[in-house]
């Protein structure tokens, strides 16, 4: 605290023009803290413009008369009187795309990028992309097989889709704030093997209540351990998660060496229930997406998780309880895996110790299909959702093409590698754009 302010003392022997304090007041006590905003206020009274830049909020919201709050290198917000507020500085970091507003005099006009860029740059260009890309494998595939379009086919299609895509949903969570999931595959298989000694023909209602709780029990104690292991152990991600998922397939074995235990048909019935050909779980599903688009946006569950994914450091600077949001997240990973699971076991109708595991990957190739970057911070529920559909259209594609099951990997692998370079690629570009 004393080398800050013998520091500050120094430049203003200068006397100098304009003060510029860079995170003045990082690592020094409550009491030097307070000293060191004594004096900035003094300078400012004085005539001498002080520009502070810091990461932390509150310190912002008391310290000065305007902000401007910058994302990617622009400016997004320039906040004044009652609107600077720690929220707001909050939600225009976590919420702000590459569109950008050049300040003068304490206003702000939109700078002069295409709608085109915007959009481009934009977290729901993948989504419109995988919707082209769909449209145009859909026109193909019906052009080659008239019945691809039958009702059948498109509940299959549909009801594939939902059990990944609750998984790829809890997987988008977990690389929104820079981790990742590996074990929700053989978690959601587990899942399907407990619920498999319960949730038979014949069972009463109390054991396949139950055998819901136990399943849901299971899947919050995993991401609990997931969440802890990483923030208090200190295990990356991929470590905690893969010594999760070899322990997850090992129980699965040790409940059932083969499949047994058939699931209710009357249950099975229940939740591959349809409207016309479209099962009412994608329905749920879609919704559940709109509803965790708009809260990521526009509340603070949303803002964390961006800003941890963003920058672990800032968003600890800005109140932001790190250590809850990363071990909250991995919760909800396993949450929306026992979602999935739920659906995955009226699909098989047995307890299979073997089935799930395929679901880790698939998981992760959705997300990246949907635009959620591998490096944290920014994504989208609904890209991850339209990804899940398009893995699952691509695969059925092979069948109703006539190829064999090579086909299914060598699809897969190229739609990641194409969607990530031509991602990467748009994104570079236009922030290239912005700096000139």
């Amino acid at each position: 605290g004393n080398q800050q302010k013998v520091v500050m003392a120094r430049a203003l022997l200068s006397e100098p023009l304009i003060v510029i304090a860079d995170e003045p007041t990082q690592g020094v006590d409550v009491g030097a803290r307070a000293e060191i905003y004594r004096l900035l206020r003094e300078i400012s009274e004085s005539g001498v413009p002080v520009v502070v830049n810091s990461s932390d909020a509150k310190e912002l919201e008391g310290l000065c008369d305007q902000v401007i709050v910058m994302s990617r290198g622009h400016v997004v917000d320039s906040l004044r009187g009652k609107d600077l507020t720690e929220a707001r500085m909050i939600k225009s970091a976590v919420t702000a795309t590459t569109q950008s507003v050049s300040v003068v005099d304490g206003s702000y006009g939109a700078r002069k990028i295409t709608r085109l860029g915007r959009f481009v740059s934009g977290d729901y260009a993948p989504s419109a992309l995988l919707v082209a890309i769909m449209v145009l494998l859909g026109v193909f595939i019906l052009s080659q097989n008239g019945k691809y379009l039958n009702d059948f086919n498109i509940n299959s299609i549909l009801g594939l889709a939902t059990a990944l895509g609750f998984i790829a949903i809890g997987q988008t969570i977990a690389l929104l704030i820079g981790g990742i999931d590996l074990s929700v595959g053989p978690l959601a298989g587990l899942l399907v093997v407990v619920a498999s000694f319960f949730i038979n023909d014949g069972s009463p209602l109390g054991s396949i209540l139950t055998g819901l709780g136990l399943m849901l029990l299971v899947a919050l104690l995993v991401g609990l351990l997931n969440g802890s292991m990483i923030r208090y152990l200190k295990f990356t991600a991929i470590a905690a998660t893969l010594t999760m998922y070899i322990a997850l397939q090992g129980f699965s074995f040790l409940l059932r060496d083969a499949p047994g235990g058939y699931i209710s048909a009357d249950v099975t019935g229940l939740i591959t229930s349809k409207v016309g050909p479209v099962p009412v779980a994608f329905l749920v599903l879609v919704v559940v997406a709109v509803v965790l688009e708009w809260a990521l946006r526009n509340r603070r569950w949303g803002w964390n998780l961006r800003a941890t994914g963003s920058n672990e450091e800032s968003a600890r600077r800005m109140g932001i309880n790190v250590n809850r949001t990363i071990i909250m997240a991995y919760v909800w990973s396993s949450f929306f895996a026992f979602a999935g699971a739920i659906y995955l076991l009226a699909q098989l109708g047995v307890g299979d110790p073997k089935q799930g595991v395929n679901y880790t990957l698939a998981s992760i190739t959705a997300v990246v299909l949907g635009g959620t970057s591998l490096l944290g911070g920014r994504g989208s529920f609904l890209g991850t959702v339209l990804g899940a559909v398009l893995l699952i259209q691509v695969m059925n594609a092979i069948v109703f093409l006539g190829l064999t099951d090579m086909w299914t990997y060598v699809f897969q692998g190229l739609l990641i590698l194409i969607a990530a370079v031509v991602y990467s690629v748009a994104r570079n570009r236009q922030k290239q754009k912005g700096r000139a």
